[in-house]
């Protein structure tokens, strides 16, 4: 068998199983039903695989509660019109997301809005 060959089986296989682990959004967060965080971003990280926005919340006591939520790759969000500008600390800004199984405070967003633009509709994963 060429090597060639048994080489490119081998690096298709690996990439497709990869994919198909990263992209499995039902593993880890309830798709079922979207929920809608309001509050202020407090960190962006702009990077590969996906944007991760960092939001501080309130509880229904007041407190600040933080969430991690997990866009789109740097590409899709060009895709939809964004990019580092698009996103500055201290920015108001509500997410429609699906949460984490796990109970931890990680999202998946369907939908981001911020104060002043239409809503960016499909800038994530659920």
């Amino acid at each position: 068998m060429n090597t060639r060959l048994v080489l490119a089986a081998g690096l298709l296989l690996a990439s497709v199983t990869g994919l198909s682990a990263h992209h499995v959004v039902t593993q880890f967060f309830d798709t079922s039903k979207l929920v809608t965080l309001h509050g202020t971003l407090t960190r962006v990280e702009w990077r590969e695989p996906h944007v991760i926005l960092r939001l501080e919340t309130r509880n229904g006591n007041g407190s600040p509660v933080s969430w991690s939520v997990e866009t789109r790759n740097p590409q899709g969000l060009a895709q939809a019109g964004l990019n580092r500008e698009s996103f500055k600390v201290g920015d108001r800004f509500s997410a429609t997301v699906c949460v984490a199984k796990d109970g931890t405070r990680w999202a998946v967003t369907h939908e981001i809005s911020r104060p002043g633009s239409p809503a960016d509709v499909g800038v994530g994963g659920c």
